[in-house]
C-alpha cells in the first residue's frame, strides 16, 4: 500500500511541475493598429514574439498592466527596427499621447496586450 501511495505522490509532483513550466512559458500576444499616412490605410498586427511589416520589424520585449489607484492602462515595451534606426519604448493602450514613437509614413497604436 504504501509503494502505491509512493507512485500517486510521484506522479502528482512531476504534473505539478508540468503544469508549473507550461503557465511559465506563456506567451503575451500584442496587437498593434498601423496607420499608413501615405496610403491612408490601417493595418492590424497581432504577434507574440516579432513581426515584419514592409521595413519595419517589431519585437515584443514586455507587457504590463499598470494599476495605479483607479487609473488602469496597459503597456507594451518594444523595439523597432527600420533600416539603421531601431527605436526601443513604451507604446500604450489608454494614454496614446505617451507613446513617443513618430515615423513620416507610419503612426503605430496599442489596441491589446
Amino acid at each position: 500500500m504504501q509503494y502505491l501511495w509512493k507512485r500517486l505522490l510521484i506522479i502528482l509532483f512531476l504534473i505539478s511541475i508540468f503544469f508549473n513550466q507550461t503557465l511559465a512559458t506563456e506567451i503575451d500576444n500584442t496587437k498593434l493598429l498601423i496607420l499608413d499616412k501615405s496610403s491612408s490605410s490601417k493595418y492590424e498586427l497581432e504577434f507574440s514574439k516579432s513581426y515584419q511589416f514592409r521595413n519595419l520589424s517589431f519585437e515584443l520585449i514586455s507587457c504590463n498592466n499598470i494599476v495605479f489607484d483607479k487609473y488602469l492602462d496597459t503597456a507594451a515595451l518594444i523595439k523597432i527596427s527600420q533600416n539603421d534606426n531601431i527605436f526601443i519604448g513604451w507604446f500604450f493602450k489608454y494614454t496614446d499621447e505617451l507613446n513617443l514613437y513618430s515615423n513620416k509614413i507610419y503612426e503605430i497604436s496599442l489596441t491589446d496586450c
